[in-house]
């Protein structure tokens, strides 16, 4: 595609490079840069890709975009970067979101497990915290929500692959960072909200805020799917020209009737168009309930069948690293979990709790450089369910495990049995060999991730492995 091309719709300022080239690829990062690509030199929080230019330049970059002046470069200088990238991803990958419907779901916690209700019920494409599936090709996912460039080239393979829908998780950072910009979303799904990420956003309005966006970038004939049993549900539908509310109170246009647990998992009763149905859902939690029916709710705004939807996740369902459960012969059971703030450790213990006959022993952690304030409410929630606590190192990243130790302490251990360990693996193979008959191990925090971030270096690290082994012993 030439240059000229790929630079339709841009809010362009300054031109010094031939319109007419040539450009092969795309790139933002210059170890992905090649021969004839056009580079996005953009300045992150941590890391300056101005840095990169001239090595980018003697792979063959043939053109740098950005908001500065590329001295001896050929360049396009834009107004704004985040926005020029999406809108020249868009064009390079011929516009797929013009010829696929898009589902956004963002929230604080539910995110993933609706996506993969949807992703069966739908049978669509998915860009997930745990996985991309585009039909051409499975992958593990880095962030919750991709680069712009990625997400584009995602949307062009599933198009190509035949998909109808395309299921995206969309974070708080993603629409600040204007991951998502250029995309209209037929439907928006709005799951929870609670404490995470101000040490980015500082207070929890501008933390809300920034989720609200999504409800800006639905299309005229789009549709909400929200909870109605948050405390911001009627702002989100002021957002809504059609909103499809979800949850027990009376107003809820798909209600939750009841909750009952059984011994893996839950019957739930939903109450839709006035017609009670039975679902006996293969997963713990009665969030589940929850985010089972905010996939319900977009089937039916798209005017979709929900019965072979159901039959098909009663048969089976589950998703990696959420309440991923491993049964030991001695009687007990471990279960990994990606739960990492208060409300998700609080939704998650509180499930287990009632389906614990034994004790309940907890490991948990919290990240380094994120948010402080939330890790004296993690042991809170934690040890108000569990009967033996492990606080070990998540991903410390940059931060001295001892200062995140030092917050968490700050939090009430109710006079519980709190052990702190900082080698993770240890911690995890302690807690597996005091489990006893009926009692069971969770291990929050991670959930589907196989690495373990220490100071910049991810080191691999898969909790399934050490459970295995730990249960081997």
């Amino acid at each position: 595609m030439k240059l000229r091309e790929l630079t339709e719709g841009v809010k362009v300022k300054e031109v010094n490079a031939d319109l007419d080239t040539e450009i092969k690829g795309l790139c933002y990062h210059s170890r992905k840069c090649e021969k004839g690509f056009a580079y996005f030199a953009r300045k992150g929080l941590k890391y300056d890709g101005f840095r990169f230019i001239p090595q980018c330049f003697e792979k063959g970059v043939s053109v740098f975009i950005g908001e500065e002046g590329f001295k001896d470069y050929p360049s396009i200088i834009v107004e704004d970067i985040l926005e020029a990238q999406a809108q020249i991803s868009a064009n390079f990958y011929g516009n797929p979101q013009d010829f696929i419907k898009i589902i956004g779901i963002t929230g604080t916690n539910g995110k993933t497990t609706t996506a993969y209700f949807l992703k069966e019920g739908l049978n669509a494409g998915l860009i997930s915290t745990v996985d991309i599936y585009t039909g051409k090709r499975i992958e593990k996912a880095r962030l919750t929500t991709p680069e712009s460039t990625d997400i584009f080239e995602y949307l062009r393979e599933m198009v190509d692959s035949g998909f109808k829908y395309a299921v995206i998780e969309v974070s708080a950072h993603a629409l600040s960072l204007k991951r998502v910009f250029g995309l209209e979303f037929d439907a928006a799904v709005f799951t929870g909200f609670s404490q995470d990420h101000l040490d980015y956003y500082k207070t929890m309005e501008n933390y809300l805020n920034a989720k609200l966006k999504l409800f800006s970038m639905l299309k005229k004939d789009g549709f909400c799917v929200f909870n109605t049993d948050i405390d911001v549900a009627k702002r989100i539908a002021d957002l809504c020209v059609k909103g499809i509310g979800v949850g027990k109170k009376e107003t809820a246009d798909l209600k939750i009737v009841s909750i009952k647990k059984r011994e893996k998992g839950i019957d739930v009763v939903y109450l839709i168009d006035g017609k009670e149905i039975n679902v006996s859902l293969p997963l713990i939690g009665d969030y589940n309930a929850y985010n089972l029916g905010f996939a319900i709710g977009v089937l039916k705004g798209f005017g979709l069948d929900v019965g072979s939807f159901l039959k098909k996740v009663e048969k089976g369902f589950s998703v990696p690293g959420r309440v991923e459960k491993i049964d030991s012969d001695k009687g007990f059971s471990v279960i990994i979990d990606f739960a990492h703030t208060p409300d998700g450790l609080e939704n998650l213990l509180s499930s287990v709790k009632k389906h614990t006959k034994g004790n309940l022993i907890t490991v948990f952690g919290c990240g380094g450089d994120r948010d402080r304030s939330k890790r004296p409410l993690m042991l809170e929630a934690v040890c108000r369910y569990s009967d033996k606590v492990f606080v070990t190192a998540d991903n410390p990243r940059n931060e001295p495990l001892s200062q995140i130790f030092e917050d968490i302490k700050k939090g009430d251990n109710f006079g519980k049995d709190v052990s702190y360990i900082e080698d993770r693996k240890e911690a995890i193979v302690k807690a597996i060999k005091s489990a006893g008959k009926g009692d069971i191990v969770v291990i929050a925090g991670k959930g589907h991730e196989d690495c373990q971030i220490i100071g910049d270096t991810r080191i691999p690290f898969s909790e399934k492995e050490i459970v295995a082994e730990a249960l081997k012993l």
